[in-house]
């Protein structure tokens, strides 16, 4: 039923034209098959390292607007109220 509505040659040329945009794919496919573990080892390293990252820049960001509240009320006297809508 799916090969008659030709749905799998659909959804395989549409895997081939992404893997054709990207352009790393082919130098991935050409490495040993040993290889394969370690680089998955190292993507999910490096995708933990970037979260890391991520989230040391928003407690910065964070920390910083607090300060900047902290100076605006307490040493300047300006007070900024948020009203909500009704």
């Amino acid at each position: 039923m799916l090969a008659s509505s030709g749905f799998w040659e659909r959804a395989t040329a549409g895997w081939d034209d992404l893997r054709g945009l990207i352009g790393f794919g082919d130098a991935l496919s050409g490495l040993p098959s040993w290889l394969a573990p370690p680089l998955a080892l190292a993507s999910l390293l490096a995708l933990a390292v970037l979260a890391g990252v991520g989230l040391a820049a928003l407690g910065l960001l964070l920390t910083v607007l607090l300060a900047v509240h902290l100076l605006l009320d307490q040493v300047f006297g300006v007070r900024v109220d948020v009203a909500l809508p009704r």
